[in-house]
């Protein structure tokens, strides 16, 4: 029986030089197979044209496309491998800015159980191309949607006056944010606080298969580091200095 069921698909073109552009449609049977088998086709054929595009930087665009439930998704690879496109005719992104940042996220709670959600997809997927000498761009696509371009060229001219680079804040940290002292479950605990915006013990239990009383013993520490805080209606919320440590710990995760 064929588990890779025909339920989400998407097309693939691709643009050799001197070439008839080659056009493939595949499919997959759920975001999580359909974010792995997209990416792995589209590095191949980055790979194969001899591009530098990172894998990151795809897959994270890739997952990104629940967000528009894979409606009029094409995914283009152009300049010899150096630049994937991903296009889609979902409801677009109103703030394009905030939508690159860690810790924003759109996703509904169905999403969420899908894919990892912290919020952080875009903004590590612009990291995983700046890190590799490269750049991303958010545009709106002609009828609705969104496009994400990942470049390892010149961003071209159009792109930067649509879409223009944010003017980086000034770091709270000019030494680097601080080292923290707690354990890789307590880093998910953290990133679980940002995905959800408030939680209580028995959400973190739930999400990450623990304890409540481990959840509930986690969020403590992570409290006595200043990086969740407590509100009012007893659940935690991220604390600014929480929100810079998770994006250290997301960047860390792009090689």
């Amino acid at each position: 029986m064929d588990t890779d069921r025909a339920e989400i698909s998407v097309r693939i073109a691709v643009y050799p030089a001197g070439s008839d552009p080659e056009i493939t449609e595949i499919a997959g049977a759920d975001p999580r197979s359909a974010t792995a088998k997209f990416t792995r086709t589209v590095m191949g054929k980055v790979r194969e044209l001899g591009g530098e595009v990172p894998e990151e930087a795809v897959r994270e665009v890739v997952e990104n496309l629940i967000h528009a439930e894979y409606r009029g998704v094409v995914i283009s690879v152009l300049d010899d491998g150096n630049v994937v496109r991903v296009s889609d005719r979902g409801p677009g992104i109103q703030n394009k800015e905030r939508a690159v940042e860690f810790g924003f996220t759109g996703a509904s709670s169905a999403a969420l159980e899908e894919i990892r959600g912290v919020g952080a997809g875009l903004g590590m997927a612009r990291t995983a191309a700046e890190k590799a000498g490269g750049a991303l761009a958010v545009e709106d696509n002609i009828g609705g949607g969104t496009v994400v371009t990942i470049s390892m060229v010149d961003t071209p001219r159009a792109v930067r006056e649509e879409v223009p680079a944010a003017r980086p804040a000034a770091p709270r940290y000019p030494g680097g944010v601080p080292r923290m002292n707690i354990s890789e479950r307590q880093q998910k605990v953290l990133i679980t606080v940002l995905e959800c915006g408030e939680v209580g013990p028995s959400t973190v239990a739930d999400r990450l298969e623990i304890s409540v009383s481990t959840a509930y013993r986690d969020l403590s520490v992570l409290e006595e580091h200043g990086l969740v805080q407590a509100h009012e209606s007893g659940k935690r919320l991220i604390s600014p200095l929480g929100e810079d440590v998770v994006e250290a710990i997301v960047s860390a995760w792009v090689k």
